[in-house]
């Protein structure tokens, strides 16, 4: 294992340039480097990780390894960021399981575990945003909703429909629906609704009975979640500048018709984001030109993707992936950083794994999960995935470190999270 002895804090994800101009500024306390063998292994000096600039991070292991857990643990440090480079952050959350509204509750279970490493438990400030079809339910189950949020029903374009519908250019219902589609932007341009869709669907000339039933009927159902209205909220209302936002999508997870549902608001999302930064980018470099500072509109984005397998499949089309693929392949420039998680690692797209900068990864002892990020195996690794999992103690909060910009491998110990953790493991017992 690559550890050096020493008492200075280390910074993964950041050049050496950066560390002499910035230090620990723009960085994120996410734990300890261990340093002895065993299952109570010593704790060594703290493992920062640079956010001040873009990354595609890649959080993996097997389920209930602490992969959420780490995640809510990055999510609290952009929270206490100082204000100067918080506001220029906007931090996104795509939370499938509905357990991140919990950042917003101190953790009171393992207060003196905190202090032990120097920090207090604390709430953190999120906003939770969730579907405006759920707002109520979620808010009559006491989940601390803090707003709805909503997709332009313009904004997706026929090929998304049809992806959303599992139809192809050569069934009658998506030829019917593309039809319709266009006609319905031909005369009302991009303020338009399901309601203008269906419309046209009925009053199509071409298309026989049955036909009309089934798109009409499929329709009904995208009318019924509670999410596609003519407006829509405003990209600029979810990526806010200083804000931590947790999307929640999980009342979509399981439900009959809605599987396509969260890859639609992830890629939907993804490319509002992308066009958005895209554009203010220019701006940021045109005041610099002029010698004025980096700032505009837009702050630069930290997308969180739970279970990003779901989003970014190897095996399968989805509506979120090739936005996702972009943000990978070219988000540096414009300021797009991506955390992944999964459990599923073998379902991952391969760029998703290959194009990592950062990967933390908690125990994996599947073959075919290790056998899909041994594609990683950097020169800097001295030897198999399986042996650094076999080395590393079993208890949960542990995790292996790969770095590209130090170019080192670290075996850390995740702190503790500040905030209550809804993502623990059922059990029987009351207390």
């Amino acid at each position: 294992m690559n550890v050096d002895i020493v008492s200075e804090d280390a910074i993964i994800g950041r050049s050496l340039d950066d560390i002499e101009k910035y230090g620990q500024k723009g960085t994120a306390y996410i734990g300890k480097v261990v340093m002895s063998s065993g299952e109570r292994p010593v704790l060594g000096r703290r493992i920062l990780c640079d956010v001040a600039r873009p990354h595609v991070v890649l959080i993996c292991g097997k389920r209930g390894g602490g992969k959420s857990y780490t995640m809510a643990v990055f999510i609290e440090e952009f929270a206490r960021l100082p204000l100067e480079l918080k506001k220029r952050i906007s931090v996104i959350v795509i939370d499938t399981v509905g357990i991140f509204w919990s950042l917003k509750i101190p953790n009171k279970l393992n207060v003196s575990d905190i202090e032990k490493w120097g920090l207090r438990a604390e709430e953190t400030r999120v906003r939770v945003l969730v579907p405006k079809g759920k707002k109520d339910f979620l808010i009559k189950k006491g989940v601390p909703v803090d707003d709805a949020f909503t997709i332009k029903v313009s904004d997706l374009d026929e090929t998304e429909w049809l992806a959303l519908f599992r139809l192809s250019w050569k069934d009658p219902e998506g030829v019917l629906l593309s039809r319709s589609i266009e006609k319905v932007k031909e005369t009302l341009g991009t303020y338009y609704g399901i309601e203008d869709i269906i419309k046209a669907v009925r009053t199509d000339e071409e298309a026989d009975k049955i036909t009309k039933h089934a798109v009409i009927n499929r329709l009904k159902v995208a009318q019924s979640w509670g999410l596609l209205e003519k407006e829509g909220t405003p990209i600029k209302e979810i990526a806010k500048a200083g804000e931590v936002t947790i999307i929640d999508i999980s009342t979509y997870r399981t439900t009959v018709g809605m599987e396509s549902t969260g890859e639609m608001i992830v890629g939907l999302l993804g490319k509002k984001l992308f066009e958005e930064r895209m554009l203010y980018r220019k701006e940021e470099e045109t005041k610099l030109i002029q010698g004025k500072e980096r700032e505009s509109e837009m702050p630069i984005v930290w997308l969180f993707v739970d279970e990003a397998h779901m989003f970014m499949p190897n095996d399968r089309p989805s509506i979120a992936l090739e936005v996702l693929l972009e943000w990978i392949r070219i988000g540096r420039q414009p300021g797009l950083s991506l955390v992944l998680a999964t459990q599923r690692t073998e379902k991952l797209h391969s760029d998703a794994i290959s194009q990592c900068d950062i990967f933390i990864s908690h125990r994996m002892t599947a073959r075919s999960d290790i056998a899909a990020v041994a594609q990683l195996r950097p020169s800097y690794m001295h030897q198999d995935f399986d042996k650094y999992y076999e080395e590393m103690p079993k208890a949960k909060g542990f995790a292996l470190i790969l770095d590209d910009n130090s170019e080192k491998i670290w075996l850390v110990k995740i702190r503790p999270r500040l905030s209550w953790d809804a993502g623990v493991t059922a059990n029987a017992f009351r207390k």
